[in-house]
């Protein structure tokens, strides 16, 4: 079975490191912006700066819902980058024990390998069929698994897309 549409946990990885370091410094800038307008309330009066204030308020509570989003899709890209490395090596290994067995693992399918494969007699046959079952249902299950993993990710970056929609259009209302 090759591997190519699996993913690559590394660059899962790195990408859920940079939105997490992201969501910290975003996190910072807003507590930044909000010590700012605490230091400028005291003097800024009129209309006009009560405006701007409740306005660079709401940009402090979008940056801080924004950097949520991030560091939550970032746990979630960690956890999916974990699940992959860990299907990927169990799936190598399924192939190994499929190959040593006279198997082969093709598109998620265990079969039998192309020619000869060993004694022809129905005990073989047997248990060969029941060391194919075994391991196709070891296959199934990981591959399974790693699909729950992949639709929680999806979620999880619908969300942050549409927290991010919602936020920009509200910021640029």
């Amino acid at each position: 079975m090759s591997h190519p549409l699996l993913g690559d946990p590394g660059s899962l990885s790195a990408l859920a490191s940079s939105l997490r370091s992201r969501a910290v410094q975003l996190h910072a800038d807003a507590e930044a912006l909000r010590a700012a307008l605490a230091d400028a309330a005291p003097g800024w009066r009129g209309p006009s700066a009560l405006e701007r204030r409740r306005r660079a308020e709401r940009l402090a509570e979008a940056t801080a819902s924004t950097a949520d989003a991030m560091d939550a899709c970032g746990r979630t890209l960690h956890s999916t980058a974990t699940e992959l490395a860990e299907a990927i090596a169990r799936l190598r290994a399924l192939e190994e024990e499929a190959r040593a067995a006279g198997l082969d693992v093709r598109d998620g399918t265990v079969e039998r390998s192309w020619g000869i494969t060993g004694v022809a007699d129905a005990h073989s046959v047997d248990e060969a069929e029941r060391v194919r079952e075994s391991l196709q249902e070891r296959v199934h299950h990981v591959v399974t698994t790693l699909g729950r993993h992949r639709t929680l990710l999806t979620a999880e970056c619908a969300r942050a897309s549409e927290l991010l929609r919602t936020t920009s259009a509200a910021l640029r209302a």
